[in-house]
């Protein structure tokens, strides 16, 4: 479980190469917002836009590109 945060990274992609990740917007943790990403999904995160993750359903292998620099933020729950 990664709790909600943002990213400074403009052009942030990521890769799930296995394993299924979910994944949702906003800046409060809700499971009912979550969508599964399963491996060979690709996406994008905007810069400064609050969001989480889930590793729910067990291991994942996920690669993450972005250009820096980079940081992670997390906003207080």
């Amino acid at each position: 479980m990664d709790p909600p945060h943002w990213h400074p990274d403009e052009a942030r992609t990521v890769a799930v190469l296995s394993g299924t990740l979910y994944f949702a917007s906003g800046e409060r943790w809700d499971e009912s917002k979550f969508k599964a990403y399963p491996a060979g999904t690709f996406y994008s995160e905007p810069p400064r836009t609050p969001h989480y993750t889930w590793a729910k359903d067990g291991e994942i292998i996920i690669q993450v590109t972005g250009i820096g620099p980079s940081g992670k933020t997390f906003i207080p729950q």
